[in-house]
């Protein structure tokens, strides 16, 4: 790898370690408050939409539909804006990242769970499409399961199997999965401490990631 080449990858990875933090500190919103689902959990969100179908019950169908909808709305605004657009996606993200910590703030807490869900599907779903990896490997910010198998199974190459060539790509899943529980942390003490006062703090990383980007593509 050459010199400009593995700064570049280094830079990205430092990105995408800061944005898993952010996607951590984002998703426990709901969990903390009526919701008690992770913030990008739209599996959870398309069975409730079958469950609520199954019994009937309209109202509830028609909440799980509609945050569906802001998730799918969100993926194609992050597929279609790079194409038709000369619009940084990865600084969008961090605005509507922000956006969304400061709905948290406001959110009311008398609402249906679901809606706690809704800044979380918009927000998050658009940085995961904004932020999918560094050093060629294709890496979520919002979620730990694959990240989770991955760095398991990398490390085990290297350890059991001998294969030293899938440590950057250990160490790689193993930061992301630290940085995105990190946050996770941060989140529940920020809650615990200052309620939904808290998430403001996202706000901080937002803006930190805002800048890098924005002098690194000016560079």
């Amino acid at each position: 790898m050459s010199g400009n080449l593995a700064d570049a990858s280094r830079f990205e990875a430092r990105v995408h370690y800061l944005v898993a933090f952010i996607g951590g500190f984002l998703g426990l919103f709901p969990i903390v408050n009526v919701a008690k689902v992770l913030g990008s959990a739209q599996t959870t969100n398309l069975i409730d939409i079958v469950l609520a179908a199954l019994v009937g019950d309209g109202r509830m169908f028609a909440f799980h539909a509609l945050g569906a909808l802001l998730f799918c709305f969100s993926v194609f605004l992050a597929t279609v804006l790079p194409k038709r657009s000369r619009i940084d996606i990865r600084l969008l993200a961090m605005l509507f990242d922000s956006a969304c910590a400061v709905v948290m703030w406001l959110f009311p807490m008398d609402l249906p769970a679901v809606l706690y869900l809704y800044p979380t599907f918009f927000a998050l779903s658009f940085q995961w499409c904004a932020f999918k990896g560094a050093y060629g490997f294709t890496c979520s910010t919002i979620f730990s399961t694959n990240n989770l198998r991955m760095c398991i199974s990398a490390f085990t190459e290297v350890f059991f199997n001998g294969d030293r060539s899938f440590l950057l790509k250990a160490v790689f899943f193993g930061l992301t999965l630290l940085s995105f529980h990190s946050g996770i942390a941060v989140s529940w003490l920020c809650y615990h401490f200052l309620g939904n006062l808290g998430f403001l703090f996202a706000l901080v990383p937002c803006a930190a990631c805002f800048i890098v980007l924005s002098v690194k593509r000016s560079s």
